[in-house]
């Protein structure tokens, strides 16, 4: 894949780790405890409510492949709580502050490849699936990496998940890249590796872990388990 002219990437466990589940459960209950008290709702309630409006969310989220952002969440967490008037702006600080002081920085070899990349003359973008694409936004300032990238696509702002390929099209265009010498990098089959060959891009899973590959899905153009072997298909 010598011919490759811009490449782009996965968010959260490609370039960036994510929480481990015992993070997760703490971060969790500080949501609940911080909805609750500003809503003067019991937390188990609280609780009861936003899981309701996940399971929804899904399922809605895998039949139409459009996102629901974190403002919508929450507006309709309150509705089903038969809220009529909530400080939604502040319940949305509180979901994201549970989260962003207890977020991991880069995954290994990221920052190398990143830089080695911009080098080559290799334009970058993100495409990631989330429902608030601002956490992805400050750790990238964080890092200072911001500027490595030519377009930052995330599904919250732009609705289209992957795997539709609209999402890999917005980032083609803005990378003013054919289909066929674009690569994108995730970590994700059904996702990233089906979403970047429906577009027409190569696809390189990134499997750190050397997990089983999902049956029934196509197959990506490689599978590497170090981010820095993404450069052995750009042309140095």
């Amino acid at each position: 894949m010598g011919n490759i002219e811009a490449v782009t990437f996965d968010f959260w466990e490609t370039l960036f780790g994510f929480l481990d589940p015992e993070d997760l459960e703490e971060v969790r209950r500080i949501r609940i405890e911080g909805f609750s008290q500003v809503l003067n709702i019991p937390p188990q309630e609280v609780e009861e409510a936003f899981q309701q409006i996940i399971m929804e969310m899904n399922k809605e989220r895998e039949t139409t492949g459009l996102e629901i952002p974190l403002g919508e969440i929450i507006r309709r967490t309150v509705k089903r709580l038969g809220i009529e008037k909530a400080p939604l702006d502040r319940l949305e600080e509180i979901y994201v502050e549970a989260v962003s002081e207890r977020l991991p920085g880069p995954l290994p070899g990221a920052l190398e490849t990143l830089q080695e990349l911009m080098k080559r003359g290799i334009p970058l973008a993100i495409i990631s699936n989330t429902i608030h694409g601002q956490i992805e936004k400050a750790l990238l300032r964080r890092y200072q990496l911001q500027d490595n990238f030519r377009v930052l696509l995330f599904s919250s702002e732009v609705r289209y998940r992957k795997p539709r390929p609209e999402i890999f099209r917005m980032a083609l265009h803005h990378l003013n890249a054919p289909p066929e010498k674009a690569m994108h990098v995730g970590d994700t089959p059904g996702a990233d590796v089906v979403g970047a060959l429906k577009a027409g891009m190569k696809a390189v899973y990134y499997n750190p872990h050397d997990k089983g590959y999902p049956l029934g899905l196509p197959l990506p153009h490689h599978t590497i388990r170090h981010l820095t072997q993404v450069l052995d298909f750009v042309a140095p």
